[in-house]
């Protein structure tokens, strides 16, 4: 009588019908092929991931500021100067805000800069404040018209 050979995986107790086993806790596992299988489609998903999140950074334009200095020129105004960096090109608003001696926003402006012709611009604002400003400065900015 010819022998068969082992089935991979665990073995149902002894004495216990198969078709009752596998309706209860599932099929045996594939073994081996099916793990390697299911690593090699992750492997793939990451792979593609990065390669998507590469290419949209390289194609982003970022924009930053760096802040020049104020001016407070009486109690209900105080000029903002800032550099802008970004592309040429790019089109930018940009939040400029004053404070008071508490910290408290005393002033806020928006200003659309663009499109700019270099990649770090020069650039000054006026904001007129509620009550006498201590500092004046660029909040934010974000890239317009994407």
């Amino acid at each position: 009588m010819p022998s068969t050979p082992p089935t991979p995986g665990p073995r149902p107790p002894a004495g216990a019908d198969p078709a009752i086993m596998a309706a209860r806790y599932g099929r045996p596992a594939q073994g081996r092929r099916g793990v390697i299988v299911a690593a090699v489609v992750a492997a793939l998903v990451v792979v593609a991931a990065l390669a998507w999140q590469a290419t949209t950074a390289m194609n982003r334009t970022s924009v930053h500021t760096e802040d020049l200095g104020f001016t407070v020129q009486d109690a209900t105004h105080v000029t903002v100067r800032f550099n802008l960096v970004t592309d040429p090109g790019t089109t930018v608003r940009c939040t400029l805000t004053a404070l008071n001696d508490t910290f408290t926003e005393v002033g806020f402006k928006e200003v659309v800069i663009g499109p700019v012709r270099a990649a770090r611009t020069a650039h000054e604002a006026d904001v007129t404040t509620t009550e006498p400003a201590v500092t004046g400065s660029v909040q934010s900015c974000e890239i317009v018209g994407r």
